[in-house]
């Protein structure tokens, strides 16, 4: 079994093994999955490795009322992104809520660090390009570089010597976490986010400090939004969803994230 199945079955052991799916919602830009709760995924596409299914092969329809584990399990390793993007909503769905959180965005957290300490951003964010343009010593590495971005394919230097690693939860489920992991030797925080982040402990196992969660406050909100082609998080309307951090301890993240700071 590969890092990538390892982690999926290791996550889905925590999954609520009696719900069902009982229904789900596609859009341009996300997937919502509701188990016995709502929960979010990027519907990402164009990613190398994988297919996106044309006409009639994105019906998914036939999943309404399976047992939600399974699915999801099966979902998860399926080369085509519906499937894989769904499968993820799934899972996130049955996943129980952590017991301790600090709330907000992730990269608010970490900004005092990052304006000291080389840092790179795995995947595309409106404010690292902000902090690039204000002379932090930020990196921003991407499958689809915009100008002044690094391709992965070309990003080993910037990525050995990053000492804060920000990454998309794209990472998980297009099975590049573990090349970030043996790419980023000198970090000294690695910090996962986003929409498709599961809140799972298990990602604390795997080289990862800390968890940027978006949990699901109200759905309708976020379907209206996601209905008129909404691609942010960062805009989705107020109340629609929400951030929060998750680490295997808080107290000790917070000092860590001083110490980084100094």
């Amino acid at each position: 079994m590969g890092f990538y199945e390892e982690m999926i079955r290791r996550i889905a052991a925590d999954a609520d093994p009696a719900a069902c799916v009982e229904e789900i919602r596609i859009y341009a830009n996300w997937v919502l999955v509701k188990t016995g709760k709502w929960s979010i995924s990027t519907y990402f596409h164009g990613m190398p490795g994988f297919t996106d299914p044309a006409g009639m092969g994105t019906w998914m329809g036939d999943w309404i009322g399976r047992p939600a584990r399974a699915a999801a399990l099966e979902l998860l390793v399926s080369r085509e992104i519906l499937k894989r993007s769904v499968g993820m909503a799934c899972l996130k769905s049955l996943l129980p809520d952590p017991p301790a959180t600090i709330a907000g965005g992730a990269i608010e957290l970490v900004e005092p660090a990052a304006c000291r300490i080389p840092t790179c951003f795995i995947g595309y964010f409106k404010t690292a390009a902000a902090w690039r343009e204000k002379g932090y010593p930020v990196t921003i590495v991407e499958l689809f570089p915009r100008p002044g971005d690094i391709h992965w394919n070309e990003a080993d230097e910037v990525l050995e010597k990053a000492e804060l690693v920000l990454m998309t939860g794209l990472t998980v489920v297009n099975e590049t976490l573990e090349a970030v992991i043996r790419r980023t030797p000198s970090a000294r925080m690695r910090i996962i986010m986003g929409p498709t982040v599961p809140a799972s402990p298990v990602l604390f196992d795997y080289g990862i400090d800390m968890l940027g969660i978006t949990q699901i406050d109200d759905v309708e909100l976020m379907s209206n939004y996601a209905l008129l082609g909404g691609g942010s998080i960062a805009n989705a309307p107020a109340g629609a969803l929400r951030s929060l951090n998750m680490a295997r301890d808080l107290r000790a993240l917070q000092e860590r994230i001083s110490a980084l700071a100094r």
